[in-house]
Formats: structure tokens, sequence, C-alpha cells
């Protein structure tokens, strides 16, 4: 008889010592190795826990306080049990069956039986043993299994080629807010509240995708709208499908996916709405550009044109034009001021803007072409386009017809010589302050636009969109910089509104200065007809108004601006355009004391300018003080003649523009002053006789600032 190559230890438990050296030696004959002879339970049970046999021999009629059913019953779940038994009672034998041992051997021991129960008892113990790892390992992947697919995002629902629900994961429940039931699909379709992306018609179930793919149609992608008493609001569903076939392509069934694109959705709604009020905003600028009168012109750095407003094509006759930029001085007749001689191609403000960098403020031009043939002279402004890094991207010029204006002052220069100088200058002069705000109203408006810092993020936000179209909703779900998408569009949104609100804020005041040279020329023209009538205005807001022409001067200069009507009338009567012209200039003139107290660099106070109205006995008395350089005393009375200034580039006649409508309303002003560097004060005393409609005293004190 073949020995075992790797002996097998045995346990023999039994309480007849020499029975048991008997059964060791015929163990050792049939290749075995006997680990132990133990002659009581409790030595077994602890031979057991150390030696670690491979199968233990227990005497079923082993006596004592533990028995040898009671040892099979402690061990018998580490190794196999064969009980060595002779006559026993039913009972005792039932007993034995319950600990589930792997054989019975019976006395006298004979050999083949002994060996063939041992290679049985191992040979099953061994299988038992791979059979529990098996079903354990099972056992772990079908859990994991269950975890990923309880964890999945998409639902996930599989059916029978009857319709009847097999498996589901709990994404599927919660999706739809109702807990899958396992009865027929064609049920669950209306509890579900299957809906078509109208949210309003009703999925049948011989068109719902599960019905579809259970006849063998794949799926893709079909949008589903749920709606149901657990989700009232409803949920935007995506839904694909794939039939389950048997061998020969017969259909056992259908698995779908479901997938939750509610919050897509909306963000694609954000997402239109967004690029609506961004189309809108577009158009609102692009209005407000072809409505502008001032030329606007744009280039990119190769000089090509990108825009060219109406208000450009009015002006000089003609729009953009694909001729060499070597010849633009001949296309369009850009001349020098003596209007005879062509300006060079690098002269002109557009090309410097490009390619040197350049800045041109109020550059003249005189134009003369085939559309344009009486000539027009016109004031440009030049700035280049810089990209993020201070590149240059391109340029763009601005540029009004100055035509009227500098024939104007040629008339003005004749008209000096021939003593009619006052009226006409006066005119300009109120005109003047009125388009310098238009001008600086009109650049901030195209600075805005020319510098837009959202026009490079929303390009960035269309590429992104362009590049991952076929996997958006993964993109902006999973992806690092998807996931800033919704974010970014927010931001950006918000950013175009401000900038939009800023702009609409600018033309504003750009149209309302525009209504005041309007007035202005309505004015002179009606001067000394009945229209000229007085009118009832509120103070308060009338000076707040003549502030308001000057705001960016007064911004920039950072002047602190404070108004006091508290001991004056709350209304008069009186003609509001010139009185509304008087303000300007002695504000103006405030602002110029401050730059030339400035110029001196003795300037060591916050710039004020204060607006005081009360009355003085028959009087209503306005104060326009200012801390700026102050005035000699022998030049105190001089200031309100015409033609007086100090400035260079003066005219001399604000003052004296205002002096004339005081006096002409049968009113005073004068000038007070402590000398240069001290500050000025200049006084208008109006009548309350010609200008008061009624007593009201307005108790009201407030910055500039509050009232705007």
């Amino acid at each position: 008889m073949t020995k075992q190559q790797s002996p097998s230890k045995i346990l023999i438990v039994q309480s007849d010592h020499s029975a048991a050296t008997h059964l060791e030696e015929r163990l050792k004959n049939l290749g075995y190795t006997v680990c132990a002879t133990p002659s009581s339970g409790q030595q077994a049970i602890e031979k057991a826990a150390t030696m670690h046999p491979d199968l233990a021999l227990i005497d079923l009629e082993l006596k004592g306080e533990i028995t040898g059913i009671d040892v099979a019953e402690q061990i018998g779940s580490r190794m196999p049990v064969i009980y060595l038994m002779d006559e026993v009672e039913e009972d005792q034998l039932q007993q034995a069956q319950a600990t589930r041992p792997f054989g019975y051997v019976l006395k006298p021991y004979e050999e083949r039986q002994l060996h063939l129960n041992i290679q049985t008892a191992l040979s099953m113990h061994e299988r038992e043993k791979k059979q529990r790892e098996t079903e354990n390992e099972l056992y772990d992947q079908n859990q994991l299994t269950e975890a990923i697919f309880d964890s999945m995002g998409d639902g996930v629902i599989v059916t029978d080629e009857h319709r009847k629900t097999l498996l589901w994961n709990s994404r599927a429940a919660q999706i739809g807010g109702v807990n899958i039931p396992t009865y027929h699909t064609d049920q669950w379709v209306k509890e579900y509240g299957f809906f078509l992306p109208d949210r309003e018609t009703p999925l049948t179930p011989e068109t719902s995708p599960l019905r579809r793919a259970i006849k063998g149609e794949a799926i893709d992608n079909v949008e589903v709208f749920i709606r149901n008493a657990q989700k009232p609001d409803g949920v935007y569903t995506n839904v694909s499908g794939r039939p389950l076939l048997r061998e020969g392509g017969i259909s056992r069934g259908a698995v779908l996916i479901i997938r939750d694109i509610t919050e897509y959705k909306k963000t694609e709604d954000r997402l239109n709405q967004t690029m609506e009020e961004l189309r809108n905003q577009n158009e609102l600028l692009e209005t407000t550009f072809n409505s502008i009168r001032e030329g606007i012109v744009v280039a990119n750095e190769k000089g090509e044109f990108l825009y060219v407003n109406p208000g450009a094509e009015e002006i000089v006759g003609m729009g953009a034009t694909d001729t060499p930029q070597d010849q633009w001085s001949e296309k369009y007749g850009s001349f020098y001021l003596d209007r005879k001689t062509l300006i060079k191609t690098e002269d002109l403000p557009l090309l410097r803007a490009i390619y040197k960098g350049e800045v041109t403020e109020d550059e003249d031009i005189f134009i003369r072409n085939a559309q344009r043939p009486d000539g027009v002279y016109i004031r440009v402004s030049g700035r280049p386009l810089l990209n993020e890094i201070g590149g240059i991207r391109g340029g763009v010029i601005t540029f009004r017809d100055v035509t009227e204006q500098v024939n104007a002052e040629e008339a003005l220069a004749q008209a000096f010589a021939q003593g009619r100088l006052e009226i006409v200058d006066t005119i300009l002069h109120n005109i003047g302050n009125a388009i310098n705000s238009v001008t600086v109203g009109i650049e901030t408006v195209h600075q805005n636009l020319i510098n837009d810092p959202f026009l490079h993020r929303l390009c960035a936000l269309a590429d992104a969109i362009k590049a991952h179209r076929d996997n958006w909703v993964d993109y902006i779900r999973n992806d690092p910089q998807g996931q800033k998408v919704i974010p970014f569009v927010i931001a950006l949104a918000e950013d175009f509104t401000g900038l939009n609100e800023r702009l609409v804020k600018t033309v504003g005041r750009v149209k309302d200065r525009a209504d005041y040279i309007a007035d202005i020329v309505r004015t002179q023209k009606a001067f000394g007809s009945p229209s000229m009538d007085q009118k009832d205005i509120h103070l308060m807001d009338a000076f707040s108004s003549a502030i308001t022409v000057l705001q960016e001067s007064v911004d920039k200069r950072e002047i602190e601006t404070v108004i006091d009507c508290e001991n004056a009338p709350q209304e008069i009567r009186i003609q509001e355009s010139q009185f509304h012209q008087m303000m300007v200039n002695l504000i103006k003139n405030s602002i110029e004391a401050i730059d030339d107290l400035a110029a001196s660099d003795e300037i060591e106070e916050t710039p004020r300018i204060q607006i005081r109205a009360y009355v003085e006995g028959n009087f209503l008395c306005l104060d326009v003080r200012d801390n700026g350089i102050g005035i000699e005393q022998t030049n105190l009375e001089k200031i309100f003649s015409a033609g007086y200034t100090t400035k260079e580039s003066g005219s001399g006649l604000g003052l004296h523009s205002a002096a004339n409508f005081v006096i002409g309303s049968g009113g005073k002003i004068q000038a007070l002053s402590d000398g240069i560097g001290k500050g000025t004060t200049l006084r208008i005393m109006l009548r309350l006789s010609a200008i008061t409609p009624r007593e009201s005293k307005d108790t009201d004190e407030r910055t500039v600032d509050e009232t705007q």
C-alpha cells in the first residue's frame, strides 16, 4: 500500500490506552502521522488547539465530564471528525450526527475501511473549505457590486422580457421620487409621471424608452420630464436604454440608464438668459454708438477696419475702405490745417496709435474729398488698443466735426475787430462748456468699450462651450475647469450688467448736455422775444444740475462740493436757461481758480466749492465760494469786463456773460477776495420781488454727491 508523500496529522481521542496504541501503529503503517493520543476530552481540546491536526478520530463512547460528542462540537469547525464506534444507542447516534462528522469507523478496525474513511474525510473537508472560500469571495464581490451599483450617480433599472422589474438601484428611486415597484412596468410609467420635454404631454407606455428597448431598439439620450406627488416641481432626465438579448438575438429584457439633468437644464437656461442679456447689451451699445454723431473708427493691429460708426461716415463722407494704407490720406482727403498739404501716412492718428502706440489728443485735421467738396474740420483723439500683456492689438480714433467752431473762431477774430465779439463769444463760451462735458462723456463710453475687460472672458467661455459641445454635461459636472463655468457665467453677467449701468448713466449725462446745448441755441435765437418766459425752478435742483454739467471735472480734481439752501426760498421764478448758464460759468471759474492754485504748488487743503443761498433784506443772495488762487484787489472790478482773462486760453466772457444776465435781471454781482492764495467768493444778489413766486423755506443742506 502506497504511503502519503506529505503525511496527514491525526489526533486520536480514546480513553483505552492500549486500543489507542494499537490504532496509532495501524495509522503509521498507512503512512499517517499521529500527533497525539489524549485520553480525556479536555486534553483532546487542548491538543487540537496547539498541534493543529488535519483530522481527529474520536471515540464515540469517550466518557467523562467532556464526552466525545462534546469534543467534536468544540473542534469540528477546524478539522474533519471521524467517530470510532461500537454498538451505540439510537439517541447517542442522533447526537453524534448533529455534530456533522465526516464518517464512522466500526470496531475492530479494518485497515482498508479506516484508510478510505480518512481519505474521504480529508477530501470532503478540503472541498468544503474551498467552497466556503468561494462563497466568501462571491459574497464580498456581491457586496462590492451592490455598493458600486447604489453609489452610481445615474439610475439603473433592469426588466425581463415581460416588462417586470428585476433590478434597480437607489439612485433610480431617488431621481423619480417613487420606490421602484416589481409589477408590470406599464403601470409604473403612469405612477412615475413621465412627460415629454414640454412638461405637459404624458408619455405613453408604447412610446416609453423601456418598451422600445425591450423590442430591441437602442435608445440614446431621450429627454423625459418626470413629475409626481413626490416631485411636484418635476425633474428633467436623460434616458438611454439597451435590450438584453439571448443567443439568437431574442430579447430577454432591457436595461435603462436614467440621468438627472435638471441642474444642467437650469444652467443652460441661465446661460441662454445671460447670452440674451449680453446680446441686448451689445445691441444697446451698438445703438448708442450708431446714434452718436461723433465719429468712431476701430482697426486691428494690421490696420484693417473693424468698426466704423454712421457718425464717422456722415462726417467724412465715406466709411471703411480696402485702399492700401499708404493711400488713405489721398482716399479720404486728409490735409494739414493749411488745407493744401496731404497728411503723411505715418502722421495719421489711427496709424500712429496702431504702429507706434501713440496717444492723440484733440488734433485738428481738414478733410476734403468728392463727398465733402467744401471740406470739414475734424478734431481727432486716438488710442492704441492693448491686450492683456500690454501688447498693441489695434487702435481707435474718435473725432467730431468742428467746422462750425473753426469757422466761428475765424469769424470771432473778425467780429472782435468789428465790435461784435461779445455776444458771439458768449454764445460759444456757454456752448463750449456743455460740449466739453459731452466730449468727456463720450470719451468715457469709448474707453469702456475699447478697453472692455469682459470681451476676452466672453470669448474664452464661447471657446470652452465649442470645445466641449459633445460632452457638455460631463464637462461642467466632472471636469475641474468645467465646474467653474457656472460661477464664471454668473460673474460675467454681473460684470456686464455693471458695465451696462455705467454706460447708460454716462450716455444719459451726454443726452442731458446735448439737450442743454439745444436749449442754449433756442435761448439765443429767442433772445428778446416773447418766448423768453420765466418759470418756477427748484433752487437746490438748479444748483445740482449746474454742478452735474461739470461733474467729470469736479471728480477728476476731487473737489468737495457743498450746497446750502437752508435760509432761501425753495423755488424762484426766473429765466431757467440763462440762470443755469450763469451758474455753470461761476462754478467753472471756481474750478479754474483751484487749478491755478494747484499749479503754484501752494494748495494745502481739500479743494472745495461752496454754494450758499440766503435772504438778505430785499435780495436773494447766492455765494459761490472756492479756496482757489484768489484775486488781487486791483482786479476785483475788472473780472466782469468783456475779454478780460488771466488765462492763456481764456476768452474772458464767462463771468462777463454772468454779469450781463444778473444786471439785466435788475440784480447785482461782485467778487470778494482777500488776495492771491486766499480764495474767492462771487456774490449774486437778485431782487426777491422779481424772482420769488411764493415764500417757502427749504431746510435742506446737502453735498452735491447726495443729490445726484
